[in-house]
């Protein structure tokens, strides 16, 4: 954020309307803030802790010194920054980071999952940083963030990035409105993530020169442009909350409701957003397909199981003809992994021809 105590930035904290609203746009990407007086943050869903990483005000200096502003609690609990009080923020500077943990864990349901706060006093003076998801606090997987600000010239503290040429970095709002994030997105990177269960949010600081030396760079090799240097005990990013809207269903009731799906679309077997995945199976493996891999003598399936699901049950089954189904047996069956199974079996391989699908029986009460 840069020196916000001075009295000029204070005459600057006034929001563009017309930029929010989106009525007015030159890139390419829509304006979807979100209001951290948003519903759907009313049953909780804020971060409950932080650990930071500091990075200096200037990473480029002959000698850096670390940001010092704000504490890792003002990054927990719900956004509360705005316009005329954006103080209580921790920044990152140049290169720092945030790791956000909940209360419980969070998942994937239609439209965003949870939103990013930061705490620009204007509609155009935005700091940026990349968003990473973990399912186990170990491995964090990044969104693919998209960045069209023109990277000839570095546009210094002053500068200013039109928030339509933006997309999936954090900062594109001024304070009291956040950058949505939605899950759907990295269901590619299953099953080494598990989106219906995210238990950490990683927030780091993109670096907006153009110095390739010192650059953070989106998810196409282009580099990154946000104001910079932003050489105050406050530079970088500044984190003022991570908010999530939907907890992880454990039954497969509280995941229909979550998906909003009704009637014929609540069966076990509806297919209701036509992925070719029915309901039930969808639930237990969260969306991932069985996958078959053929050898000369071994046939190998794999497919995830979500371990924390346990009102229904998957089964794997096999047909010569695709009509009449028995279940595989073997006795070469592994799992793998806490919450998230990687399921692994194995079968010798046959001259006949054989078919495999996943079927999905919920439990009798």
């Amino acid at each position: 954020m840069g020196d916000f105590q001075t009295p000029q930035n204070t005459q600057m904290r006034l929001l563009s309307l017309l930029a929010l609203t989106g009525t007015a746009s030159a890139g390419p990407f829509p304006l979807d803030p979100i209001a951290a007086a948003d519903s759907r943050f009313a049953s909780g869903g804020w971060a409950i802790a932080a650990e930071i990483t500091r990075g200096p005000s200037n990473i480029a200096a002959a000698a850096p010194i670390a940001v010092t502003y704000g504490v890792p609690e003002d990054a927990i609990g719900p956004a509360d920054a705005t316009p005329d009080q954006p103080y209580p923020v921790v920044s990152l500077g140049d290169g720092g980071n945030a790791i956000l943990t909940f209360a419980a864990p969070f998942s994937d349901v239609p439209g965003p999952d949870f939103v990013v706060y930061e705490n620009s006093f204007s509609a155009s003076f935005l700091e940026l940083a990349h968003v990473e998801v973990s399912s186990d606090g170990i491995n964090y997987f990044r969104f693919p963030s998209t960045s069209l600000t023109v990277a000839a010239i570095n546009i210094g503290n002053g500068g200013t990035v039109d928030p339509t040429d933006i997309r999936n970095l954090a900062g594109k709002y001024g304070a009291g409105f956040g950058t949505p994030f939605d899950l759907a997105e990295m269901r590619r990177f299953s099953p080494e993530l598990d989106p219906q269960r995210i238990t950490h949010v990683r927030i780091l600081d993109a670096v907006g020169t153009n110095d390739p030396a010192f650059a953070s760079f989106d998810a196409m090799g282009t580099i990154i442009i946000d104001p910079y240097p932003t050489n105050f005990f406050s530079g970088g990013f500044d984190l003022d909350a991570v908010g999530t809207f939907s907890t992880t269903a454990t039954t497969f009731l509280v995941w229909l409701t979550a998906h909003g799906y009704t009637g014929p679309d609540a069966l076990p077997d509806a297919d209701p957003d036509h992925n070719g995945i029915p309901n039930l199976i969808e639930y237990l493996t969260g969306g991932a397909p069985l996958l078959l891999n053929y050898h000369l003598n071994n046939t190998i399936l794999r497919y995830p199981r979500l371990a924390y699901r346990t009102d229904a049950n998957l089964v794997l089954e096999t047909s010569s003809d695709m009509m009449t189904w028995a279940p595989v047996i073997s006795n070469r069956l592994v799992e793998t992994g806490e919450f998230l199974k990687k399921t692994e079996v194995t079968l010798t391989s046959t001259a006949a021809p054989r078919f495999f699908r996943l079927a999905a029986r919920l439990n009798t009460p």
